[in-house]
C-alpha cells in the first residue's frame, strides 16, 4: 500500500513566488473593494486599476488560498453545461450569447497569460472519456453539433479502438479531443493575475477577511478586524465561501471539498499515460480529472468530501480511483496531496449577480473557474465602469435557490450527490 503523500498542494513549489502583500492596517477607502483575490478577484483588480481607479482586495488568507490556487487547471470549452442543454433551457438565442461569452473568455485568458508573461505552464489539449457507450455517443453528438451550429472544428471524436493515440487511460468507450482545451497550473495564473494588477496599481491586503457588509448612504463598508473600508462599489467573490457575508449567495451556492493527488515523476512511463502534454476528464457525475505536467507527473483529482475540511485519508482515497484508470502507477510514488472548498450550484452554472446598486457577487463556477473566472471577473469590472454588455450574459443564467432552505439544503445535497455516485459505481 501506498504510504500518505509527503507534500500538501504540488503548485506550492511549482508556482512562481508572490511577495507577501500587508495585511490591511486601519480604516481606508477605495472607489472599489473586493472580497476574495482568486481568479475573478484579481481579473476584477485588474481591469479596475488599467481604468484608473482606486481599488482594494481583501483576503482572507494568502492569493490564490481558495478554489483558485487548489483545483485541476483545466481549460474547457463553452459552459459547463453542454449547448444543447443550454439550447433547451434558455433558447438558442441566449445559449449562443453564453458560447461567444465563453470563447471570448479563452482567448483573453490565453492573451493575457501571454501579454503578462505568466509562467503558469499552459497547454493545450483536453480529452473528455466516457465511462458507458451511451455517454460516447451522446459526447459524439455534443460535438457534431458543436460543430454544424457553433463552427468549432477543434473537436475530434475518438473511438475507443483509438484512445491509445492520447492516452492509456482504461475503462472508456470513447472521446472527444479538443485541440482548444488545455491546462495550466491556476496558482501560478492567480499569483500572475494578481502580479498585474498590483504593478497596474491596485491594492492587496493578505491575512485581512472580510466580516460584515453594509450600505452607508451612496456606499458600501466592509468589515474586517483590520479596519473598516469605505468603497462606492463592492464584488464579493469566493467559490462557495462567503454565503455569512452576502445570504444569497449561501441560498444559490454550496461549497463542497475537493481531493488531488500527484505523482512523483514518471519518466518514460507518462508517455503510458497521456501521449503528449495534455489533461483529461470522464463522464462520471463525480468526476475524475487528470494532466500531465511538464515534469512528466500525474496530477489526478477525483471524489469529495460534504464536510467542512479534508479527511485524514484523502490521498489514498484518491489513488484507489486512479488506478483502475491508469494500473501502471500501481507502483508510482505519491508525493503530494492538497484539497480544499469549491462553490456548486444546482444547474453547475456560476451565480453572478448585481445584488443592488454597488454589489455584486460571483460564485459557484462549479468546475469551470479556471477560464470563466477571471474574465467574469473583468465583466464585473466594466459593468462598474458603464458597460454591462459582456456582464449581461452571465447574470439572468438560471440558478435556482438550492431546495431545502438553509436547514436541509445540505443534507439533501449529501443525499444527493452520494446517489449519482453510487450511479457513477453502477
Amino acid at each position: 500500500m501506498q504510504k500518505p503523500s509527503a507534500g500538501g498542494n504540488l503548485y506550492e513549489t511549482t508556482a512562481p513566488p508572490l511577495a507577501p502583500q500587508p495585511a490591511l492596517d486601519g480604516p481606508a477607502r477605495a472607489d472599489v473593494a473586493i472580497v476574495g483575490a482568486g481568479l475573478t478577484g484579481v481579473g476584477a483588480a485588474l481591469t479596475l486599476a488599467r481604468a484608473g481607479h482606486d481599488v482594494i482586495v481583501v483576503e482572507r488568507g494568502r492569493v490564490g488560498a481558495g478554489a483558485s490556487g487548489i483545483n485541476g487547471g483545466q481549460i474547457h470549452p463553452g459552459q459547463r453545461r453542454d449547448q444543447r442543454w443550454l439550447e433547451e433551457k434558455v433558447g438558442k438565442m441566449r445559449a449562443r450569447a453564453l458560447w461567444d461569452y465563453a470563447a471570448e473568455a479563452h482567448r483573453w485568458l490565453f492573451e493575457v497569460i501571454e501579454q503578462e508573461e505568466i509562467a503558469c505552464a499552459l497547454q493545450r489539449g483536453l480529452i473528455t472519456l466516457a465511462h458507458r457507450p451511451a455517454l460516447f455517443r451522446d459526447l459524439a453528438a455534443d460535438a457534431e453539433h458543436l460543430a454544424r451550429h457553433y463552427g468549432a472544428s477543434h473537436l475530434t471524436v475518438v473511438e475507443q479502438a483509438d484512445l491509445p493515440r492520447y492516452t492509456g487511460a482504461e475503462g472508456y468507450h470513447g472521446a472527444v479531443f479538443d485541440a482548444e482545451g488545455g491546462h495550466l497550473d491556476p496558482l501560478a495564473l492567480t499569483r500572475g493575475l494578481a502580479a498585474a494588477a498590483l504593478a497596474a496599481g491596485a491594492r492587496i491586503a493578505e491575512d485581512t477577511p472580510a466580516t460584515a457588509l453594509a450600505r452607508t448612504g451612496a456606499g458600501w463598508r466592509l468589515a474586517t478586524p483590520r479596519g473598516d473600508i469605505d468603497a462606492a462599489s463592492v464584488i464579493v467573490t469566493g467559490d462557495g465561501n462567503n454565503g455569512r457575508l452576502v445570504p444569497t449567495v449561501a441560498d444559490h451556492v454550496m461549497p463542497l471539498v475537493n481531493f488531488m493527488i500527484a505523482t512523483e515523476p514518471l519518466g518514460p512511463l507518462a508517455d503510458a499515460v497521456f501521449t503528449g502534454p495534455y489533461a483529461g476528464a470522464d463522464t462520471r457525475f463525480v468526476v475524475n480529472y487528470f494532466r500531465r505536467t511538464a515534469d512528466g507527473r500525474l496530477v489526478f483529482g477525483g471524489g469529495e468530501s460534504y464536510g467542512a475540511t479534508l479527511p485524514p485519508n484523502f490521498a489514498e482515497r484518491v489513488r484507489r480511483r486512479m488506478l483502475p484508470i491508469f494500473p501502471m502507477l500501481a507502483d508510482a510514488r505519491i508525493t503530494h496531496g492538497w484539497g480544499g472548498a469549491l462553490g456548486i450550484t444546482a444547474p453547475r452554472l456560476p451565480f453572478v449577480r448585481q445584488i443592488e446598486p454597488g454589489l455584486h457577487v460571483a460564485s459557484g463556477y462549479s468546475g469551470q473557474g479556471v477560464m470563466l473566472a477571471p474574465f467574469t471577473g473583468r465583466a464585473i469590472a466594466e459593468a462598474i465602469l458603464g458597460d454591462d454588455r459582456r456582464l449581461s450574459v452571465m447574470t439572468d443564467l438560471p440558478v435556482p435557490k438550492l431546495p431545502g432552505g438553509r436547514l436541509l439544503r445540505r443534507p439533501l445535497l449529501i443525499a444527493a450527490m452520494l446517489g449519482f455516485g453510487l450511479l457513477d459505481r453502477l
